[in-house]
């Protein structure tokens, strides 16, 4: 089967799209399909990832233009190249699947979140997107969603019956010889105690990786961190730990600028960067702790990574969290400082030997379910099953 990927940036670049665009596209090629990826760019060039074919569309870097221009000039290209089916990343570069359907090749969407539901855009916005959102879901007869969460509210509020299916995103496993040991979660009775009341453990390291956006809450993650060392300095033990910030810092937008200077402010925040490959690989596997405290998410490939690297969580208590990592995690209410303060002291005033059997439950839980072969074998199966609906009857004798 010959098929294309669109409305994605670089397939090396740090997000959920790109990732999911990346691994996807390797494991069809390896199970013998001609994979066409279509990549955003300032000019246009061609390069291959193995048997991956990445295209390089020149589009406008407006935020508003840009995905709609590569789009079109990728779906031209698409079917110009053979193509027998074509997936589309996110609504705005799904417009221009009539354009394919018309010369008879379908199309699939795909939504990788509730971007309406993002605190960067105002209300009006987030109301026009959850219209185009909804506009598109009416439109498109193939809709494939990375959480179940997302696919319920498909069916709930756009009459999606028989067009949506949950394919979620995934990660690689590490190889078994250099996985770290296993690190520890919190026992059901601490999650009881009071905080000051548990001496603090040897130094420990936590982690966010991810977007580094209002709607991520790393200014609450930092304000609580702080909160915690404030607490335990005074205590009659005290731990050294550090907090490590991974992501893209966009210093363009106020919260950017807010972020910097609070990480700034404290010797023991460290900003990393963006991180991919092997670096993303060194990280994970020095933290002891894992943070993302957000309001909003999607199914976090971010959440599944740091479940396969045995890493203790603490994540927001969102529905798609719990699809994730069943319920293995110190849940946190969204938005909640206070909730985010106990959960961290917690996490570092626990031994590494207590319970590790809930990080291997974690682990077990990705390993079942979130792996890209596993995630490749079942997305091959629902575009085989997608042509096959779409392929014309045969004319009876």
């Amino acid at each position: 089967m010959k098929l294309a990927f669109i409305g994605g940036r670089d397939i090396y670049s740090v997000g959920g799209i790109e990732n999911w665009m990346l691994h996807l596209s390797e494991r069809l090629a390896k199970m013998g399909h001609e994979v066409i990826v279509f990549c955003e760019s300032t000019r246009d060039s061609v390069r291959f990832h193995g048997d991956v074919k990445v295209v390089y569309v020149k589009a406008p870097r407006s935020p508003y233009f840009c995905k709609i221009v590569a789009s079109y000039r990728a779906t031209r290209a698409a079917l110009k190249a053979g193509c027998q089916l074509i997936h589309y990343n996110v609504w705005p570069s799904a417009v221009w699947a009539y354009m394919a359907e018309k010369k008879g090749v379908p199309t699939l969407l795909m939504g990788h979140g509730f971007e309406w539901k993002r605190s960067k855009y105002n209300r009006l916005e987030q109301w026009l997107l959850r219209k185009m959102e909804e506009r598109a879901a009416r439109r498109h007869k193939h809709i494939v969603l990375c959480s179940q969460e997302q696919t319920d509210w498909y069916l709930n509020h756009y009459d999606a019956e028989g067009k949506v299916q949950t394919i979620p995103s995934a990660v690689n496993l590490p190889v078994p010889a250099s996985a770290p040991a296993p690190a520890a979660l919190v026992p059901d009775s601490a999650l009881n105690a009071s905080p000051a009341s548990a001496p603090l453990a040897p130094a420990r390291t936590l982690l966010y990786m991810g977007r580094i956006s209002p709607e991520k809450n790393v200014d609450l993650l930092i304000r609580a961190f702080e909160n915690v060392q404030l607490a335990s300095e005074q205590a009659s033990s005290h731990t050294e730990a550090r907090l490590l910030i991974a992501g893209n810092l966009d210093l363009k937008t106020r919260y950017g600028r807010k972020i910097k200077a609070m990480m700034a402010a404290n010797p023991h925040v460290e900003y990393v960067g963006e991180v991919s490959g092997e670096k993303k690989v060194a990280l994970l596997r020095r933290a002891d702790v894992f943070c993302l405290p957000s309001s909003i998410e999607g199914l976090s490939i971010a959440l599944l990574e740091a479940a396969a690297y045995r890493i203790p969580i603490i994540a927001s208590d969102l529905r798609s969290n719990h699809e994730a990592l069943g319920s293995y995690a110190f849940w946190v209410a969204p938005g909640d400082i206070h909730s985010l303060e106990a959960c961290l002291h917690r996490s570092l005033a626990t031994s590494e030997e207590q319970l590790t059997q809930y990080v291997e439950k974690a682990y077990e839980r990705v390993a079942q379910h979130y792996t890209w072969d596993k995630v490749a074998a079942q997305y091959e199966h629902y575009i085989k099953n997608l042509l096959d609906a779409n392929r014309p009857a045969e004319p009876q004798s």
